[in-house]
């Protein structure tokens, strides 16, 4: 181990915090080619159960600050990187709760009578406190200085700046956030052929944004950069785009079941499909409110 010399790196996970290097290790003093794999340790139980942020982390940096989420880095040794990074969420409301806990998840099948009986009344019943922190950045109150990109159009507008998940720092974990302006737009459902101009305006945009500022490389006709994506069932109602490094395999919210590629719904909407009109499939955790409404109503 002490003879590794680095050569490059052939592959990083900063959500898995692994990393595959290249590089040569000398046997009798003769230079071979060698893989290291790395991987950071988890958490343990001692350090979990003696968490004190001001002890623990000596020192802190806020990155980010919007309504009841506030973003840090935080060290517990000497060292320029900061070891971890931490998302505060207070205060935390069920839903919150829910959505950060590993319960058992149920696929639903989510027809156009149930979109329209149960699903559509539920979020229309959401009180707008929950998306406070969306507006906050629509309206340059919080954030402005992460925007990237900020189209004023109230109806074909929208802003993109960097999800707060992201690092900013490992490119190949890149995630921006697109959000439109539109508050008639709440998810997948409420867009129609119409809209195919807009959400084109915010895949071009993204790609211009990770070229120019990230350095990603440029996009074709045919090839892009990025994984741009629609979530449906999405965390919050107001809609939005997630635009990930093409290299970012192994985010959660890219997986089946909830990610709909925006290529592929800008194809469908303009062959004339209406999302009102599909049957879409999603997960949704045990306790989800949502979920309590199907139950309510004897459909789950």
């Amino acid at each position: 181990m002490s003879d590794f010399v680095l050569d490059r790196v052939l592959y990083e996970d900063p959500r898995a915090k692994t990393a595959n290097l290249l590089g040569t290790c000398t046997t009798n003093d003769v230079p071979e080619r060698a893989l290291l794999l790395l991987e950071k340790t988890h958490y343990t139980p001692t350090f979990l159960s003696s968490l004190r942020l001001s002890t623990t982390f000596p020192r802190r940096e806020t990155i980010g600050r919007n309504d009841i989420y506030t973003w840090m880095f935080g060290w517990d040794r000497d060292g320029h990187d900061a070891p971890t990074k931490m998302t505060l969420i207070c205060p935390a409301t069920d839903d919150l709760i829910a959505k950060y806990s590993a319960p058992h998840r149920r696929m639903m099948i989510e027809t156009p009578h149930m979109y329209q009986a149960v699903t559509r009344p539920w979020i229309e019943s959401l009180p707008a406190s929950k998306t406070t922190w969306v507006q906050n950045i629509l309206q340059g109150i919080s954030e402005t200085e992460s925007v990237l990109y900020s189209d004023p159009d109230p109806k074909t507008g929208f802003v993109i700046l960097p999800d707060m998940k992201w690092d900013r720092r490992t490119l190949s974990s890149l995630y921006l956030m697109a959000i439109v302006r539109d508050g008639s737009l709440v998810t997948l459902r409420d867009l129609t052929k119409q809209h195919v101009p807009l959400l084109r305006k915010i895949q071009q945009a993204g790609q211009k944004v990770a070229h120019e500022v990230y350095g990603l490389s440029e996009s074709t006709d045919s090839t892009s950069p990025l994984r741009c994506f629609v979530h449906y069932m999405p965390t919050y109602f107001h809609l939005h785009v997630h635009m990930l490094s093409a290299n970012f395999v192994s985010h959660p919210g890219s997986l089946v079941g909830q990610a709909h590629l925006l290529d592929d719904v800008i194809d469908l909407l303009e062959l004339g499909v209406d999302f009102r009109q599909r049957t879409l499939s999603y997960a949704l955790a045990e306790g989800h409110a949502l979920l309590r409404r199907w139950q309510e109503e004897g459909n789950a």
